[in-house]
């Protein structure tokens, strides 16, 4: 059996196994990267405003990132890459709170675009989140430990590597190969909603008036069901509600 076959046979067995155990929530994930492709075309209708209003530009760029993002985010689900799945969504953790910070400071894009290292020295992370939660400071120590949680990620002496043991009667092996496993899947399932409605919540905040009726009434029929998914498999595995996710999203 060639290499390929061997690799194809492998993703092919955890791909099913997702699917199976998960059916509902994997479509829901398809919709919403799909949904996002197509919300990236409203940009289109307001490039002319894009000199006068960088923030515009800028909320979009980082809009499209986490499309990708969330893409990838899906490919590594279900093919077992768990760790990988919570690297890439530290990435769009960064990149939806910098949409915030734009969304609340437009003035800042400008700056973002003409001097990056300027802006990186003045804005630190810890910065942005103090700015994105000036109305709920109670939230930012919630943000700071559930980004560091995603910091070790990156790291694989921590986090990533737990994700790899299996546990058997003779000790901790290193399994050879990537495998199913139902928590892991399902804490990814949570990350991945989480950083998709968070990050069309901004977009289609700025976005609206470009919007057309049918994608406004897309966003409201997807968005709840991408919330739910939330609410099952993110809150329960990382943080009580209360102490960090937001209210239900109102309809766009």
């Amino acid at each position: 059996m060639s290499e390929k076959r061997v690799t194809d046979l492998i993703n092919l067995k955890i791909m099913k196994k997702t699917e199976q155990i998960f059916p509902e929530e994997t479509r829901v994930l398809r919709a919403g990267t799909n949904f996002m492709r197509r919300l990236t075309k409203t940009s289109k209708k307001a490039l002319l405003d894009f000199d006068k209003q960088p923030h515009l530009r800028a909320i979009m760029e980082l809009f499209c990132r986490n499309r990708n993002l969330a893409h990838f985010s899906i490919v590594c689900l279900v093919n077992a890459g768990y760790a990988e799945t919570k690297i890439l969504s530290r990435a769009a953790f960064e990149n939806f709170l910098l949409m915030r910070l734009f969304a609340i400071k437009p003035v800042l894009a400008k700056l973002w675009f003409s001097n990056p290292d300027e802006f990186r020295t003045k804005w630190p992370q810890k910065e942005i989140r103090k700015v994105v939660f000036s109305k709920k400071p109670e939230w930012i120590r919630s943000y700071d430990q559930f980004y560091w949680v995603l910091c070790d990620y990156t790291h694989p002496s921590f986090k990533g590597w737990y994700e790899i043991f299996r546990r058997e009667k003779g000790g901790v092996f290193i399994s050879s190969r990537p495998e199913f496993n139902a928590d892991y899947s399902s804490e990814c399932i949570g990350l991945i909603c989480f950083m998709m409605i968070q990050t069309v919540k901004v977009y289609t905040d700025l976005f609206k008036q470009w919007m057309d009726e049918e994608t406004i009434n897309e966003a409201n029929n997807l968005m709840p069901k991408i919330h739910e998914m939330v609410r099952r498999h993110f809150e329960v595995r990382f943080y009580k509600k209360e102490k960090l996710l937001e209210k239900r999203l109102d309809k766009i």
